[in-house]
């Protein structure tokens, strides 16, 4: 399964060391949500990156989940 649309919110205070309470959702084909987080994103890395690698395994664990479901 593939995931189709992922977005990210973040908490509006930044936490000291100036990360921010982070929870990034996944939506599949099927239009079933995926949350993950909260995880506290330390402030400097880029945000829309780390959600495309992480909706990217995502896809790849649906779409083994969904392999090994057919192949029984």
């Amino acid at each position: 399964m593939t995931i189709v649309s992922s977005s990210y919110i973040s908490d509006a205070h930044t936490q000291p060391g100036g990360g921010r309470w982070t929870t990034e959702i996944h939506i599949d084909g099927d239009g079933v949500k995926y949350t993950v987080g909260p995880y506290l994103w330390d402030g400097i890395a880029d945000r829309d990156a780390l959600m495309a690698v992480r909706a990217e395994a995502l896809s790849e664990s649906l779409a083994e989940a969904e392999a090994a479901k057919l192949l029984g």
